[in-house]
């Protein structure tokens, strides 16, 4: 063997006696995943991004006010994004659906007021039929259920921190509750606004596609340009995001509408696959566009 064949040799051979640095690179765990944690969108008001949906939290001087409360199962996620910030006094559900008050009773246990509205608290006080997911959802513990309910519209303060409660009718579902914050310019629209995806309408629940379509233009006249629009579920969006939103709903509706108007039956109109053209930029990633339809249908009147 010549000399370049011996370096050609050695080098090969080296290159699998890896120094004790690598080695111990190699065989090393993943790091962990960073904690929990709130991430600010305003002076005083940050987002907890969970598998679920997104919470707001807002903090005065002394105490905090938290926008839905995610899956119970997260709760030990939220719980410690929530340390170290401002003691909390409410939990405002923005409806009854299992993935925004699944933290209720955890967060009451430390203290917290869990307010929604009186239709929200009916709901999640006994057994309900989830018409979109086809079965039933018990109630939660007694713990878990608000402890102060609404009617109608109502603001919560906290020093000088305001949090104004807005009624949507039979929109989402018929208990739905917007949560603006007029001195920070951001609004939390939970479940009426779908940012980017086609929504659910629970019109097992009272939800409406007409209510939905006044929801968000509740939502347009209560923002401007630069106001932070916290949606249920996609990304925390903007007034233009919203209007996109409102102008697609209204498309779905009017096409499924004249299908129902000219006699045809759910099934003929699901056949029919009126938003095809809108499903690749709505529809890939949640709601099919079987059940957006469905649910339109649903809720629309009946033929005359």
């Amino acid at each position: 063997m010549n000399l370049r064949a011996i370096a050609i040799a050695a080098g090969l051979a080296g290159s699998f006696l890896l120094s004790p640095a690598i080695a111990a690179q190699a065989t090393a765990s993943p790091p962990a995943p960073p904690a929990p944690a709130f991430v600010e969108l305003a002076p005083g008001l940050s987002v907890f991004k969970g598998p679920a949906t997104t919470v707001l939290l807002a903090e005065s001087a002394d105490a905090a006010l938290l926008v839905d409360s995610e899956l119970g199962k997260t709760a030990p996620a939220l719980q410690q994004a929530l340390q170290g910030h401002k003691p909390l006094r409410y939990v405002v559900n923005t409806h009854w659906h299992l993935d925004h008050v699944g933290g209720n009773e955890a967060l009451a246990g430390r203290g917290a007021s869990v307010v929604a509205h009186e239709n929200a608290y009916r709901r999640m006080a006994q057994d309900t039929y989830l018409k979109h997911l086809d079965r039933m959802m018990p109630a939660l513990p007694p713990a878990g259920r608000p402890s102060v309910t609404v009617l109608g519209d109502a603001r919560l303060r906290l020093g000088e921190l305001e949090a104004r409660l807005i009624h949507v009718p039979a929109a989402h579902t018929d208990g739905d509750l917007l949560v603006h914050f007029p001195a920070a310019n951001v609004l939390h629209m939970g479940d009426c606004f779908f940012n980017g995806l086609y929504p659910i309408i629970d019109t097992g629940t009272g939800g409406t596609v007409d209510g939905l379509i006044a929801a968000l233009d509740r939502g347009l006249a209560l923002s401007d340009a630069r106001t932070r629009i916290v949606a249920g579920h996609g990304p925390v969006g903007d007034r233009a995001d919203l209007k996109k939103a409102r102008e697609m709903l209204i498309e779905v509706r009017d096409r499924v509408a004249r299908l129902k108007r000219a006699g045809k039956t759910r099934e003929q109109t699901l056949a029919a696959a009126p938003t095809r053209d809108l499903d690749a930029i709505w529809g890939p990633d949640w709601v099919k566009p079987a059940q957006i339809v469905g649910s339109v249908y649903d809720s629309l009147p009946a033929r005359p």
